[in-house]
């Protein structure tokens, strides 16, 4: 009776050990700052955290070396904070009879997709261009008249109406 008492209090120790937590090393910390990179014509958005030791692997390439860890996600709430959806922007000069020249207020960086449509709906101008505050672009081409400026930078977009003379 002693013995199956003793293996039973044994079983439950080991079995109880199986199930709790342990106590591993960590860093918590609030400081860190989170930035978008474009590179190689794609853009990435880096987290930062100082004090983080948990290194998973460490990537090294021209120069550069990136060590990825562990960090907490990111709630949608922080990311959404500013659901403004229109690019800032300002356009000149307008009417025009050569090209427009968009300069930004805000950050600029992802690809920006633009395109010039007509009163119609029919698209006269469309061009993909790299990150920049500041773009001109050449509309020689296009007739005189009325038109719309479409202006897009991932969900942000800039809707305006412009004049050629």
């Amino acid at each position: 009776m002693y013995n199956n008492l003793q293996i039973l209090c044994l079983f439950f120790l080991l079995s109880a050990q199986c199930f709790t937590q342990s106590l591993k090393k960590e860093t918590l910390t609030n400081q860190g700052s989170s930035h978008f990179v474009y590179a190689n014509n794609k853009s990435f958005y880096i987290q930062e955290s100082i004090g983080q030791t948990s290194v998973i692997r460490t990537f090294n390439a021209q120069n550069y070396s990136l060590r990825q860890g562990f960090l907490q996600p990111v709630h949608a709430s922080f990311l959404n904070d500013n659901s403004d959806s229109n690019l800032d922007a300002v356009v000149f000069p307008n009417p025009f009879s050569q090209s427009i020249t968009i300069i930004f207020n805000e950050p600029i960086f992802d690809e920006l997709t633009v395109y010039v449509s007509d009163v119609m709906g029919r698209t006269v101008h469309s061009q993909i261009y790299h990150p920049t505050q500041n773009l001109t672009i050449q509309l020689s081409n296009v007739a005189n008249g009325v038109y719309v400026l479409h202006v897009r930078m991932r969900q942000k977009i800039m809707i305006t109406k412009i004049i050629k003379e």
